[in-house]
């Protein structure tokens, strides 16, 4: 031992196992020893010096990631900027890194840093995906005007990534044990940051620096993530994609099914960039995964629009978790999968090239608003009076005169009774009280007199009320009196389905109407009608469909959410065999809330089945609380049609192709052809008279997306490069 530090590493080989080992450090005689980056480390994935928990990282590789989004979300931010996550401070000797204090509230050591990062992307091939800090922190910022270190350390990562040898940073990789450049072709422009200072002044500026270098890199920009369920990109600069992130609860994701089908074909791709049920969820169970199946199946079926998506958050050690839930969970010796894993497993690993169109029929119901009624405020003093419910019939089912408070059940605020007027008088958000009888009737019609005494906005007029965290209320000059909307609350988590704009007015007593039938909602305000709510009919169960077009697999994805078993028949049109084979992946289980633990670490995983010589027609129970795959064997490549447009007048032969392929159009107008790989990357761009012969030996066999453009007619064809 000597004065100065000195790095010591050897080997250690266990004589056992034992989960709750120690690691010594201990001296035979007495004296001062400073220690410093003291590190245990067991064989590691890819044996990769620094590397990972074989075990931990063979699950991420289990699930054929097609691109790994790093360094995480708020983690690049930091709560103040130097907090941030600097990657030039994470890369080189593991001792030389100082590594950060992050907003997890613990240090890091920077041990898995930029260079792993991108080793770990490559070593389970996947796409590496970087987020880059655009001088924004969650407690302060750096001004937009000064961003040139900011915008510059970004390239420098870049370069890092993706530069040649010779290059200052290609170099440094080198130097760290990669020459081969790892090839980002994605970069995040900020985290969570469209409410930030100037975001959009920030954005263009780093995007204009990163396509002047890279003009062909995916460039990913921030729109809200919390505040709206339709986030939009508000500013009119460039843009590849947009970056969606959504925690909210089961029935929230369930109804987010048909989400993306009206979304523009023309705008910037969405990329769902952290999704996750985080209520009603325990610490990962089974509700929780249907549900973000459900909105996956709805993701798939849009993979035109939505062609990349990413679970959130991974990993989580079970003796400090600081988020919940986690996909991942382990200790220092056990790990376990939530449901949601091997949802995000199926889904990965069970697709196929081109979608197929799937057409329910008897596979919806209509939800009837029942239960009861009830009144609130939102920082805001109101009186109601003379209220009554009222069936088809006109009959009077509920007539409260406000007598008293007999009939009420206040939960929150500061309700009284006088004169036939009953008065909440408490400036807190979310008083409510409920009317104690519960309608059964279907049909129904709420009325109510209000006028607003002071605050910050209108009335809450309660109907549909099942309990707390599941009701519907008319929201009347909400949003700081500038709007009406009616909200549906589902598990807690509340949705504007219907928005008007609009206020109300101090001291003036108000007519309030809401009648409410099978099939909608009529919101009427003095006896002006300001809404309408259609009441959609849900599904029983909610699919996906792709086709392989080279193995000529056929995958069905189908969720069943419901507590009780579905018995549905499956046609296949287009089968040219009358028998076909395949087999069943099944993840289910008795109850939605169960979970997997370190103790039950495989109570709730996918079982596979054979589905042998099925007929065209398959009859088929879907067991309650499950996902099912069904994979079948088509074995022949006009067995299922692709999806085309009915007026797709462009065709692409030959289709395969291995050199060469033409583009037949209308006329002798001058078509736009892009080709596509299946995450909506251009590959190839080309300006065609019809019959012209394009050329595509150097594109890598397999299936492509051609857009072509012929004057104002467009179509969306898939090619198969052999």
């Amino acid at each position: 031992m000597t004065t100065g530090w000195q790095k010591f590493t050897l080997t250690l080989t266990a004589a056992g196992n034992d989960p709750n080992a120690r690691f010594v450090l201990s001296t035979t005689s007495s004296g001062i020893l400073w220690f410093d980056v003291v590190s245990l480390f067991p064989p590691t994935f890819n044996n990769r010096e620094n590397g990972l928990r074989p075990e931990l990282a063979q699950l991420l590789a289990d699930m054929n990631p097609k691109f790994m989004r790093f360094p995480g979300g708020c983690f690049i931010e930091g709560d103040y900027l130097a907090n941030r996550f600097q990657w030039k401070k994470t890369i080189g000797k593991i001792e030389e890194r100082p590594g950060h204090y992050n907003l997890w509230a613990y240090r890091t050591s920077d041990g898995m840093g930029y260079h792993e990062f991108l080793q770990l992307s490559e070593d389970i091939g996947a796409e590496p995906l970087y987020v880059a800090n655009v001088g924004l922190a969650h407690n302060d910022n750096q001004p937009y005007t000064a961003l040139s270190d900011y915008i510059q350390d970004v390239m420098d990562a870049l370069e890092y990534a993706n530069g040649a040898v010779t290059t200052t940073y290609g170099a440094m990789r080198a130097a760290n044990g990669h020459p081969e450049p790892f090839n980002i072709k994605y970069l995040e422009i900020g985290n969570e940051n469209y409410f930030g200072d100037n975001y959009g002044n920030r954005y263009i500026q780093f995007y204009n620096a990163i396509k002047a270098k890279y003009p062909t890199m995916q460039c990913i920009g921030n729109v809200a993530a919390w505040g709206t369920d339709n986030p939009t990109w508000t500013f009119t600069h460039p843009v590849e994609l947009l970056d969606e992130h959504y925690y909210r609860s089961p029935q929230w994701f369930i109804n987010q099914y048909n989400k993306y089908d009206t979304y523009s074909r023309t705008g910037p791709k969405i990329y769902a960039g952290e999704y996750a049920v985080t209520s009603g969820c325990g610490y990962g169970n089974q509700i929780a995964a249907l549900g973000e199946a459900v909105y996956m199946a709805g993701m798939e079926k849009n993979s035109d629009v939505v062609t990349m998506n990413s679970y959130a958050p991974i990993f989580v050690n079970v003796d400090d978790r600081k988020w919940n839930p986690d996909m991942i969970a382990y200790n220092a010796s056990s790990v376990y999968c939530t449901p949601s894993y091997y949802v995000q497993k199926l889904f990965a690993t069970n697709i196929g090239t081109v979608n197929i169109p799937i057409k329910d029929s008897l596979n919806q119901k209509i939800n009837p608003i029942t239960g009861s009624v009830g009144l609130g405020t939102w920082s805001t003093k109101a009186d109601y009076s003379t209220l009554s419910v009222k069936n088809s019939q006109g009959t009077t089912l509920f007539s409260e005169p406000f007598a008293s408070a007999a009939n009420w059940s206040a939960k929150s605020g500061t309700w009284s009774v006088a004169g036939g007027v009953y008065s909440q008088t408490s400036t807190a958000t979310d008083c409510r009280s409920i009317a104690l009888p519960v309608f059964t009737d279907s049909v129904y019609t709420y009325s109510v007199k209000a006028r607003k005494v002071s605050g910050a906005e209108g009335f809450l007029i309660v109907f549909g009320y099942k309990d707390s965290n599941n009701f519907y209320w008319w929201n009347l000059g909400g949003w700081g009196n500038t709007q009406h909307a009616i909200e549906q609350c589902v598990d807690g988590s509340k949705t504007a389905v219907v928005t008007a704009s609009g206020s109300i007015t101090t001291n003036v007593w108000y007519d309030i109407r809401i009648e409410v039938s099978k099939k909608q909602v009529l919101c009427y305000l003095n006896d002006v009608l300001i809404h309408t709510l259609n009441n959609s009919a849900t599904s029983l169960l909610y699919t996906s469909a792709s086709l392989d077009e080279q193995s000529k697999q056929l995958f069905i994805k189908v969720i069943n959410p419901a507590g009780s078993d579905i018995n549905s028949t499956i046609k296949l049109n287009g089968l040219s065999t009358g028998k076909i084979g395949g087999s069943a992946i099944v993840l289910a289980s008795a109850s939605g809330l169960d979970e997997n633990t370190l103790s039950e670490p495989t109570k709730i995983v996918p079982v596979t089945t054979n589905l042998d010589s099925m007929d065209s027609d398959l009859n088929y129970t879907f067991k309650a609380n499950s996902v099912t795959i069904l994979k079948m064997n088509t074995g022949n490549p006009n067995s299922v049609p692709a999806i085309k447009k009915k007026d797709e007048f462009l065709t692409v032969y030959p289709n395969p192709g291995k050199n060469f392929v033409s583009v037949k159009g209308d006329g002798p107008e001058v078509i736009s052809v892009e080709l596509r790989n299946l995450i909506g990357q251009t590959v190839l761009s080309r300006k065609i008279r019809s019959g012209n012969k394009i050329n595509i030996s150097a594109l890598k066999s397999g299936v492509y997306i051609v857009a072509a453009r012929q004057g104002k007619n467009s179509s969306l064809i898939q090619m198969i490069k052999e």
